[in-house]
């Protein structure tokens, strides 16, 4: 064997060592720890750990919610709260909008989508007289012609 071949061997057999070496230490640890987990103390401690954090989180929120009433500005549950009230006004408004829809579509015949149609043309251009003949082909009421 040549100097190469056996430099690449010993490399190998450092790395299939350092595998092993992991593999078995990783099965050490979790055997270890299930056993402490599986402990009735550790249960208890884990309790009031998650009993005191429970604690200092409520009183975080609470003074942070007094130090923003105090600034004037509002908090975590004013936002969510106007987060609500603003979907359910759109949610009205989207109901309204559809009463509308059906209501032309309804009364007219038509959808009221159909934005196709092109505004009717009441200017003249500068310089076309304005008869009575005109306005009666209009449709002006007798009323509103001079």
């Amino acid at each position: 064997m040549s100097e190469q071949e056996q430099a690449e061997k010993q490399q190998q057999d450092i790395v299939q060592l350092w595998r092993d070496w992991l593999t078995e230490s990783e099965r050490q640890f979790n055997t270890f720890f299930n056993e402490l987990m599986a402990s009735e103390a550790f249960a208890r401690s884990m309790g009031g750990y998650m009993e005191a954090f429970v604690t200092f989180q409520r009183m975080l929120a609470d003074g942070m919610e007094r130090y923003l009433s105090m600034m004037n500005m509002p908090s975590r549950n004013d936002v969510i709260a106007l987060g609500e009230t603003l979907r359910s006004m759109e949610a009205r408004l989207a109901s309204i909008e559809e009463m509308f829809r059906i209501a032309m579509e309804v009364g007219t015949g038509e959808s009221w989508s159909d934005s196709s149609r092109e505004p009717a043309r009441t200017r003249r251009p500068a310089g076309v007289l304005v008869t009575d003949e005109l306005r009666e082909e209009e449709g002006i009421p007798e009323e509103l012609r001079r």
